[in-house]
């Protein structure tokens, strides 16, 4: 059965539904996901290369994370869920801490893949022993890059391109300098 997705309003709040992810982006549903954005100890924070399959983005630099929030669930535990699945992290609620929540539109896939959504960014510090165990997950994640926040700059200066497009989560990134 697929992911049942709770369904929301254009101003966030709960329509009082669930449907399936492939119902909600091809009627370009409001929604709820998560993003986490890992450090290391130096300070250099983890950008994952998309997979080449991957429906939308494929190839792209994103987040260290990021997924569905499903229905009931919430965007802490969904979060967890995510840094086990595509970086093979064992973490804490705690571990999680909470930055912004903010909303993003996109028409991907010349508009077959409607991505209307709220998310919750957190940051989450990765141990040595986290950052030596890191493992993509096949199908969804191909590699890892860590960059410090001036290599990121500059790279996504000079090739945006190279980037799934987070204006707000790179402001953020930014404003760290």
């Amino acid at each position: 059965m697929e992911e049942q997705i709770d369904i929301l309003n254009p101003d966030g709040s709960f329509a009082g539904y669930a449907c399936g992810r492939t119902e909600v982006h091809a009627k370009g549903f409001w929604h709820r996901t998560v993003h986490i954005w890992a450090f290391d100890g130096n300070g250099r924070v983890l950008f994952q290369l998309r997979a080449k399959v991957k429906e939308n983005n494929p190839g792209l630099l994103d987040t260290s994370c990021a997924g569905h929030i499903g229905a009931g669930d919430n965007s802490r535990s969904a979060g967890l869920r995510e840094l086990h699945e595509e970086l093979g992290v064992k973490k804490r609620l705690e571990d999680l801490q909470y930055l912004f929540e903010s909303g993003h539109q996109s028409v991907l896939n010349g508009g077959s893949y409607l991505d209307n959504e709220f998310y919750d960014t957190y940051k989450i510090i990765l141990s040595d022993e986290d950052v030596a165990g890191l493992r993509p997950q096949p199908g969804e994640v191909d590699d890892f890059v860590w960059m410090t926040v001036e290599e990121f700059i500059k790279m996504h200066k000079a090739n945006p391109e190279k980037f799934v497009d987070h204006p707000k989560d790179y402001q953020w990134l930014k404003d760290l300098i």
